[in-house]
């Protein structure tokens, strides 16, 4: 009787894992624990799943995002989260050695019991048409209005933002640290309150916390039922496997390499011309996050296509840019940046420039 009467509570609240060590947000006396984790280590996906049950749902879920990621099955840690819209969910992809990483700071620090959320999820969906977005430390958090979110360091932002089709911002709390011609002040802060409620864990899976033991008689008869279920769930994941493939497959598989570069931004470029032949991921992604990093300081340009040659490893970019000063200054960077372009086609008028910026590795 004294040991329960002496027994203590776990301790309940928010708290933010950005720098490695849980930091805490604010302290709460009920409520579960929740951790929020850096989104730019999450891959956050909208994933139509017209699957009938949940079951079903998450044993379709790797075969529906395999093409949206560069990395293995096996290395990747995939969370179904709640519905979005009708029957796309949204969903989480997280590095293996990331996930355990967060799971031993926590226990650590003895909050093993706390929810993982992507921080991202922790800022309301916007209204159709726009971002909510707050600053941290340097970094730019974003919910879109399809109920996914990225981050992006604050430097790089207003690229992101541009690639993203420059819709208008929603700022919640502390004013970003660079001006955006459609962004608005809210009189509103990230809500901790509504992580309480239905979000995406990422503790699931092996990751999940232990649940009360259950009899061998129950286990027994929960793993007869489950190798039914399985045989009719397999045939159905296949089902949704070759849907996967069909008209949208190259699309997808664009999408999927350009993310690396800018996670989780809505795209609104073609991108139809960007599909590298098996076995040249590993010259394109290289370059392209090369490209990409020697153009953020430059500001002010938009990629409208994007095409791969893997026969002379070139990466193609259609840019508009204000003037053709800022083409100029486009491929300044690109050459600062260590890279070999090379300009086409410009043409200009009304207040706006569009070029072909071949783009090498330089020798």
């Amino acid at each position: 009787m004294l040991a329960d009467a002496t027994k203590v509570s776990p301790p309940r609240g928010v708290w933010t894992l950005a720098g490695g060590a849980p930091v805490v947000v604010e302290t709460s006396a009920v409520g579960p624990a929740v951790a929020l984790v850096p989104t730019e280590d999450v891959l956050l996906l909208a994933v139509d799943l017209p699957l009938a049950n949940a079951s079903q749902r998450r044993a379709a879920l790797p075969f529906a995002v395999e093409d949206r990621i560069a990395e293995p099955l096996d290395a990747v840690h995939i969370v179904l989260g709640p519905a979005l819209q009708g029957q796309t969910y949204l969903a989480a992809v997280v590095r293996h050695d990331t996930m355990a990483g967060w799971v031993d700071a926590l226990a650590a620090a003895d909050l093993g019991h706390a929810r993982i959320v992507p921080d991202a999820l922790a800022l309301p969906v916007p209204p159709a048409g726009s971002w909510n977005v707050a600053h941290d430390a340097g970094r730019i958090v974003v919910r879109t209005d399809i109920g996914t979110g990225f981050a992006a360091a604050a430097a790089r932002f207003a690229a992101v933002w541009a690639a993203g089709g420059s819709l208008p911002c929603i700022v919640l709390g502390s004013p970003l640290p660079l001006d955006l011609p459609l962004a608005t002040m809210a009189d509103a802060a990230p809500d901790f309150a509504r992580l309480s409620g239905a979000v995406l864990d990422l503790r699931t899976g092996p990751y999940a916390l232990p649940t009360r033991v259950v009899s061998p008689v129950l286990r027994r008869a929960a793993s007869i039922v489950g190798l039914g279920l399985l045989a009719h769930t397999v045939l159905l994941a296949a089902d949704a496997h070759a849907l996967s493939r069909q008209a949208e497959a190259r699309r997808v598989t664009t999408e999927a390499l350009v993310r690396q570069v800018l996670p989780g931004t809505p795209l609104s470029a073609d991108l139809d011309r960007l599909l590298p032949g098996a076995g040249s991921h590993g010259a394109l992604l290289p370059l392209l996050a090369r490209a990409a990093a020697a153009l953020a300081p430059v500001g002010g340009l938009t990629w409208h296509r994007l095409a791969w040659s893997a026969p002379d490893r070139s990466l193609t970019l259609v840019v508009e840019a204000d003037d053709i000063g800022g083409l100029q200054r486009a491929q300044s960077a690109l050459a600062a940046g260590g890279l070999a372009p090379t300009s086409g086609a410009v043409t200009a008028g009304q207040g706006r420039a569009d070029g072909d910026l071949t783009v090498r590795s330089a020798p």
